[in-house]
């Protein structure tokens, strides 16, 4: 006698996996929205993803050509649609075929995107210059002085002779400038605006993986509020940085991502005000426009791109691991009118010599951000 079974198969393999999934012996999901949406799905209902597959296999072949260029461990890149909150790529590399879960490592099966969590380096420091301006604590025309390191802790990348303004600060990404401001914006103003972004749940996209970010209220005092300005000291996932990119962007209204189509709620929580959000929006332009190096790497004729670049020294077992680099770049067009986001991440890019021997967010990211 004949039994018949049913079999999850796959027909797009390794593009989609670290979204879709996989399910085990069972056809009980594991993983991604088979296992979020499991009582759904087995229900015999369908779902229909916000996922745009000819992006997501392009996307892959860009972030795949990059992470072998500069033999980095992994990569992952994030495209979003920033009006409706829709995922329209998410990628992660390495990555697994589902149909043959067993031949997967769980370093393949790692969803790096919303399941590891990292310190986001000088992309915090736009959110830090909306925190200020949005609490009226500092403004366009205030200056700082960048000329010496603080308490021998917090240095610049580049030194800088004298004062920058809050638009110099964010342009040569000065670290020191951006703690100054943090000190005056305070820990209490620094959380709240954290809550209001999400920074302290794990992003509601019913995907059970999402975690939540890692950062100590236990001790944070005036040196934590100062050096997490500049991205340092507290690490959340790249799904959370999206979201609150997007927010600030859009006119200040909280931005809910989602991987379904057309589940669009009306945004109503207001997280700053829309003629802060219009700053930023020029800020993020004059990095493109201004930068020495990012500009020229993410330049795009005929595209009105704003962004930030970010570099983190790597965190293992809860030390630094000097030369080993994440290398970021988030970005956000037509800046006149934002629409999408485009966000690339890349762990450990190995210095080589095309690049003179940067493996930073501006040489690693950038490009392949503006590839995509």
């Amino acid at each position: 006698k004949t039994q018949l079974e049913n079999k999850r198969v796959y027909p797009y393999q390794n593009a989609s996996s670290h979204i879709v999934g996989y399910v085990n012996i069972d056809n009980i999901g594991q993983a991604g929205v088979e296992w979020g949406y499991e009582e759904i799905l087995s229900a015999g209902n369908d779902i229909y993803l916000s996922i745009d597959i000819n992006l997501q296999n392009a996307v892959r072949q860009e972030l795949i050509k990059t992470v072998n260029k500069f033999s980095a461990d992994s990569g992952l890149s994030i495209v979003f649609d920033i009006k409706k909150g829709e995922i329209l790529s998410l990628n992660n590399f390495p990555d697994f075929n589902p149909n043959n879960i067993n031949d997967s490592s769980l370093e393949e099966r790692l969803n790096r995107a919303l399941q590891s969590n990292y310190e986001m380096g000088s992309t915090f420091k736009p959110l830090t210059v909306a925190m200020g301006i949005d609490k009226k604590l500092i403004n366009k025309e205030m200056t700082f002085d960048v000329s010496k390191p603080i308490k021998n802790t917090i240095h610049d990348f580049h030194p800088f002779k004298g004062f920058l303004t809050v638009k110099e600060i964010i342009v040569k990404s000065s670290n020191i400038g951006t703690a100054k401001i943090a000190k005056k914006i305070g820990k209490e103003n620094q959380i709240e605006f954290f809550n209001k972004i999400g920074f302290f749940d794990p992003v509601k996209i019913n995907l059970k993986e999402a975690a939540k970010p890692l950062g100590n209220q236990n001790n944070w005092g005036a040196m934590e509020t100062m050096t997490i300005g500049y991205g340092h000291g507290f690490a959340i996932t790249p799904l959370h940085l999206c979201q609150a990119y997007a927010s600030i962007v859009n006119g200040g209204y909280r931005v809910k991502p989602t991987l379904l189509r057309n589940d669009n709620k009306p945004i109503l929580d207001k997280i700053i005000d829309s003629s802060t959000s219009d700053q930023i929006k020029k800020l993020l332009r004059s990095v493109i426009l201004e930068t020495k190096y990012t500009g020229p790497n993410a330049r795009i004729k005929g595209y009105e791109l704003g962004g930030k670049t970010g570099t983190a020294e790597q965190l293992r077992n809860g030390s630094y691991i000097s030369n080993s680099n994440l290398a970021l770049f988030i970005s956000v067009f037509p800046i006149s009118n934002p629409k999408y986001l485009v966000f690339a991440m890349v762990m450990d890019p190995k210095k080589i010599k095309e690049t003179y021997y940067n493996n930073t967010g501006g040489w690693v990211a950038a490009p392949l951000v503006k590839n995509i």
